[in-house]
């Protein structure tokens, strides 16, 4: 491109250039100077381009290339600015691949899987650049070694995917959870249709949900315990994560009062059945209360020794029963008792149990099941909410209180 000059003129002539350059600004709109001015041509110099630089890719990792006692539930992420991702490879210390995914749009690599515990992750990356040049980095990222690690039990699980009104959802822990906070806000129960209901600790092992009241049938019940990856306190880490689905079946509920001795079988809220029982003599009395079916047995062996009294005790006894439904941890049944049919009706006569005729425990055995309700009034002390599944035996703002996550009062 060529370039025009301004003329250099004298200093002299300077001050009178200036002055026309002014006068000419002041007159207002004109074609320009006089033709026998002598002037200076105006300057044509022109500004040269800028062209913008183009940027290099830039590569992050997210946790930082280089972090260690990572959190294995954090989402190992890769991103790529101004540029495309090209490669990624993340491998564990035994050089098995971690599974990602890849959003070329985004220019992002997630991580499709958790991180394990203790281990050290390699990362490779490459991008390319607007420059179209390429971009690496690498480095590793390294995940918390806990001092030991818990495992959740859940139930109902794919074992008893139906279950009574009465069954409250269990989730056990081997390993004694001191920041019980954390563990429940990763529980999570959701209900179809929508049912209201609460978390409470029973130990520093095990912590029960249910609703106010009784689950309506036919209800749907998925839970999440998403605790893998948790530090649930004194150095010990969640193990696993488990998720389980179950239905509420009929409303199935049975009623004993002591002082009456009939059992009366009901099936949404209609009579079904009745039966003569006997219930626990003075000295070993059956406790009152709501007691849950917690399992059943076709056959079972009764042994006092399970609860502290030898065999060969005067009370002791180790006896065979057939249709064992077992209503609590402490050793309530409803079995067949065909030796106390004369006393079933009229006295009570067994060792806490309720005792009916072998036909009947039959019928009870068929049509009853986990989850259903046996409520027992008029007998010895309430049934502890922590002996089988004793829940319905505290009120709701008690059993409210007992989550970790309860409001404060005061």
């Amino acid at each position: 491109m060529s370039v025009t000059r301004a003329r250099r003129l004298p200093l002299a002539v300077l001050p009178l250039v200036l002055a026309v350059v002014v006068v000419t600004g002041l007159a207002g709109c004109r074609s320009g100077l006089d033709a026998d001015a002598d002037t200076p041509a105006p300057s044509t110099t022109a500004a040269a381009p800028t062209t913008a630089a183009v940027p290099a890719a830039v590569i992050s990792v997210d946790p930082p290339l280089g972090s260690v006692d990572v959190d294995p539930v954090t989402p190992l992420r890769v991103l790529a600015g101004h540029g495309t991702l090209t490669s990624v490879a993340v491998t564990d210390a035994d050089g098995v691949p971690l599974a990602g995914a890849l959003d070329a749009a985004a220019g992002t690599w997630t991580a499709s899987e958790d991180l394990g515990y203790g281990d050290t992750y390699a990362v490779a990356v490459t991008a390319t650049g607007a420059d179209g040049r390429a971009t690496s980095a690498q480095g590793t990222v390294g995940t918390v070694s806990p001092r030991t690690l818990t495992m959740p039990t859940v139930f109902p699980n794919a074992d008893a995917p139906v279950v009574g009104v009465g069954q409250p959802i269990s989730v056990t822990f081997d390993e004694d959870v001191a920041d019980r906070a954390a563990v429940e806000r990763r529980l999570s129960v959701v209900t179809s249709p929508h049912v209201d209901g609460s978390w409470s600790w029973l130990s520093d092992r095990t912590v029960h949900y249910r609703p106010a009241d009784f689950w309506p049938a036919h209800t749907h019940v998925a839970v999440d315990v998403d605790t893998y990856g948790v530090d649930v306190g004194a150095g010990i880490h969640g193990q696993a994560s488990k998720h389980v689905e179950f239905d509420i079946g009929p409303k199935k509920v049975g009623v004993v009062d002591a002082g009456e001795l009939t059992l009366r079988l009901y099936v949404d809220d209609q009579l079904v059945q009745t039966m003569p029982t006997s219930l626990g003599k003075p000295g070993s009395p059956t406790p009152s209360g709501t007691y849950v079916v917690m399992q059943q047995s076709r056959r079972y062996t009764m042994d006092s020794s399970t609860y502290g009294v030898p065999i060969d005790d005067p009370a002791g006894y180790r006896t065979e029963v057939e249709y064992a439904s077992r209503l609590s941890n402490s050793g309530i049944f409803v079995h067949a008792a065909p030796w106390s049919v004369g006393q079933q009706g009229r006295r009570n006569v067994s060792h806490g149990c309720l005792n009916v005729s072998t036909a009947n425990a039959g019928w009870f055995y068929s049509n009853f099941g986990r989850g259903d309700v046996v409520q027992v009034t008029g007998a010895g002390p309430l049934l502890s909410e922590t002996d089988g599944y004793g829940d319905w035996n505290v009120g709701w703002e008690q059993w409210v209180a007992g989550s970790a996550l309860a409001p404060a009062v005061g």
